[in-house]
């Protein structure tokens, strides 16, 4: 969360200066909560216990305004103390379960109506908890205007939100995971959330279900869940593990297929709470029973969905002009197949998971190659696929789309191979750009792209829309993300390091090289990724896969391989060109 704590330890002090410890706090009115303090041993330690104080008497407008943003803090979460800040009339109407604004630092200034507050650098949650998107670096300014009650000043138009500065967020709120199904169903894409801490983390988690994904994943995913299916009361979790998940009645239109995708969904996504076991859906308080006769599931029920695809994956590399498997052993054995024989001059690769076949890129980036590799292919020469300008480092995805990006002198082009038909793909934002590196997601439903020198110092993740059977049709919506200030430099290469998360690959310096990570849709990374420690070499490529249980790796110009072990970055192999995983 890197940009969330930017500015952390001054907006501490002002909260140390702000906060007053006291009193009992209720629970939230309503509202989202997370998981207690053992669930994460690494995460930033919890908010302290604070219950606000309420009004002053006789307190200015500007002043009741400073009051009702402290009162917004407490924590346990709780907006009781915050609505006697408010009029009458806003008391009844305010929702600040509606929003949630994150803010770095905030001014109030008096107004003739009432107060402004200008909110730096703000991020906008919404209702779920996923990111609305912002651009960094803004501000925001709300406008309160206040009203006399029986001689004292009180908000009568409060912003339907949870206004916090950052520091805070951070101690109350983590970061969760919705799950949605891809637009053919074959897997279960990520959906960011930032839920606060508390015991409502599970049926917080469905009611974001039930409202749908995101607008950062919206056009490439699916909700197997039936429309307009509510979530009566809240979830329970019995003692043996079942999280009991009470629905609406529209549950039961579905088909039995449907009931068994919409229960996996469910199981993929509360596998992150703590304690629960199993999944059962309800319906007036009656067990559903799923197709197979049974009326719950193991959380593991979605795992075979997991975008992640296997942790079980072989390093391939490009070594004395062949591709080998460098992950079995000091003989590297040859991959099977044309490219696993010598005659091939190679400088990148790709290998795809089924079935199994390898593309590489000739060394002058003119001729992508593809052929078979399995023991018995009859292949006896590798395809020419593609012949380009300057061909980059190809990727396939689960498809079997195998991706790669043609530089021109005219703009870069996207070319899709799949067999021996090759086409173009018009992406805004990418096409006619100059592409330094690109990642297609293993899911095959987003493609991010960085540019080269001169152009923009971002990256963009552009959405690539499918039909049913998995054919791609065209491009969708883009995200521009960016590393954060301490990591910039020109981005070399980047990957997937999960199913939501980039990992890019800057020079900071001429000399030294760093990897760090961007969430797809610019939301804060999961504390769970180790951010690496500068590499002290002008590293040229990054080899990365979706799995974060795969180790990170880099390749330096003189065809070093370095391995990522805890921050450091130990020497494993020499004389590799370029690698890969693959199956």
């Amino acid at each position: 969360m890197t940009r969330l704590r930017a500015l952390a330890t001054a907006v501490a002090l002002v909260l140390a200066a702000l906060l007053v410890t006291a009193g009992c706090t209720t629970l939230p009115e309503s509202g989202m909560v997370h998981r207690t303090a053992a669930d994460q041993p690494d995460r930033p330690q919890d908010a302290p216990y604070f219950s606000p104080p309420g009004p002053v008497q006789d307190a200015k407008p500007a002043a009741i305004v400073a009051g009702f943003l402290v009162a917004m803090r407490a924590n346990p979460l709780s907006t009781s103390v915050a609505r006697s800040f408010l009029s009458q009339h806003a008391r009844g109407a305010w929702k600040p379960n509606r929003a949630t604004i994150v803010y770095q630092a905030s001014i109030v200034q008096p107004t003739t109506t009432g107060a402004r507050v200008r909110l730096a650098d703000p991020l906008r949650l919404d209702a779920r908890g996923g990111l609305r998107r912002t651009r960094p670096g803004q501000s925001e300014t709300l406008h309160l205007r206040l009203v006399s009650e029986q001689g004292q000043w009180r908000i009568d138009n409060p912003v339907n939100a949870l206004v916090v500065p950052s520091s805070f967020f951070d101690a109350s709120f983590a970061r969760f995971d919705l799950f949605f199904y891809d637009q053919t169903g074959r897997v279960l894409l990520p959906d960011p959330v930032f839920l606060p801490r508390g015991d409502q983390t599970a049926t917080n988690l469905v009611r974001g279900l039930l409202a749908g994904p995101g607008p950062a994943i919206a056009s490439v995913s699916r909700s197997a869940l039936p429309v307009r299916t509510n979530l009566d009361l809240s979830v329970v979790v019995t003692e043996s593990g079942v999280a009991e998940v009470p629905l609406s009645r529209e549950l039961l239109q579905a088909t039995p297929e449907e009931l068994s995708r919409a229960v996996d969904q469910l199981a993929r996504t509360l596998r992150q709470v703590p304690g629960i076991l199993r999944v059962r859906m309800t319906v007036a308080g009656a067990p559903v029973p799923l197709p197979d006769g049974r009326i719950d599931v193991p959380v593991s029920a979605g795992d075979p969905y997991d975008a992640a695809g296997p942790a079980s994956l072989r390093l391939w590399g490009l070594r004395s002009g062949r591709v080998s498997d460098l992950s079995s052993s000091a003989t590297a054995p040859t991959m099977p197949g044309p490219l696993g024989l010598p005659g091939y001059s190679l400088r990148s690769l790709a290998v795809s998971e089924s079935p199994r076949r390898v593309a590489g890129v000739s060394s002058d980036g003119s001729t992508l190659f593809e052929a078979g590799a399995v023991s018995n292919t009859r292949e006896r020469a590798a395809f020419r696929a593609v012949t380009g300008t300057d061909l980059l480092r190809p990727g396939y995805d689960l498809f079997g789309d195998l991706w790669v990006v043609d530089r021109r002198p005219t703009g870069s082009r996207v070319l899709v191979v799949r067999g021996t038909d090759v086409r173009e793909v018009r992406i805004p934002g990418v096409t006619g750009q100059d592409v330094t590196a690109f990642a297609i997601a293993r899911d095959g439903s987003r493609l991010a792209v960085a540019y080269a020198a001169g152009g923009p110092r971002l990256v963009r993740v552009v959405d690539i829309l499918r039909t049913d059977d998995g054919t791609v049709s065209g491009a969708g919506d883009s995200t521009a993300v960016s590393p954060a200030a301490e990591d910039a430099g020109r981005v070399v290469d980047l990957g997937w390091r999960d199913p939501g998360t980039l990992a890019l690959l800057s020079r900071p310096t001429p000399e030294t090289s760093q990897v760090s990570y961007v969430s797809s849709d610019g939301s804060p990374v999961s504390p769970d990724l180790t951010t690496p420690s500068v590499f002290r070499e002008a590293a040229q490529a990054m080899v990365v896969a979706p799995n974060s249980e795969l180790a990170l790796r880099l390749i330096t110009p003189d065809h070093r391989l370095y391995t990522m072990e805890g921050t450091s970055w130990p020497r494993t192999a020499s004389k590799v060109v370029a690698a890969t995983y693959g199956p």
